[in-house]
């Protein structure tokens, strides 16, 4: 059975999903994530989460959120976007999910709703929730870098 029709389940329990090949597995990309159908496809299907990232979107105050996944067949991410800053904790389904949405709250002020504990994890006293999001942004609004030869 091929990668892609082993996760046919995920595909079909998160509606409108584009389903992409990777190096390393594959990723799909959905419009407003269905928390509890992505945890309950991720365990009929025996993946892990292996790590979250965040990166702030330019121009607005959105977030993509990618899930990295590990199963039996490679790497499967699920890649969504913020809607007015916030979205639903993985947290309270997937403990590893935790201290990823805690982190990426702390730097890019994403709401996670429904977190079991949105307490700070690593801002420095007298630093703002999101206080990396305006320096990612203008970093990335930076002209690629040119080797002078």
């Amino acid at each position: 059975m091929t990668p892609t029709v082993r996760l046919a389940p995920l595909v079909a329990a998160l509606p409108g999903a584009r389903i992409r090949p990777t190096p390393s597995g594959v990723r799909l990309d959905v419009d407003g994530l269905d928390a509890d159908a992505l945890v309950g496809a991720v365990g009929r299907l025996d993946l892990r989460l292996g790590a979250i990232t965040g990166t702030p979107s330019l121009g607005s105050n959105e977030t993509e959120i990618v899930y990295h996944f590990v199963g039996p067949d490679g790497f499967v991410d699920v890649a969504t976007a913020t809607r007015n800053g916030a979205i639903a904790s993985l947290a309270p389904f997937l403990r590893p999910a935790s201290w990823a949405e805690r982190e990426i709250h702390d730097l890019f002020a994403v709401d996670f709703v429904g977190h079991p504990d949105p307490s700070p994890l690593m801002r420095p006293e007298g630093f703002e929730v999101g206080m990396m999001r305006a320096p990612m942004c203008a970093a990335r609004r930076l002209p690629p870098h040119t080797r002078s030869e």
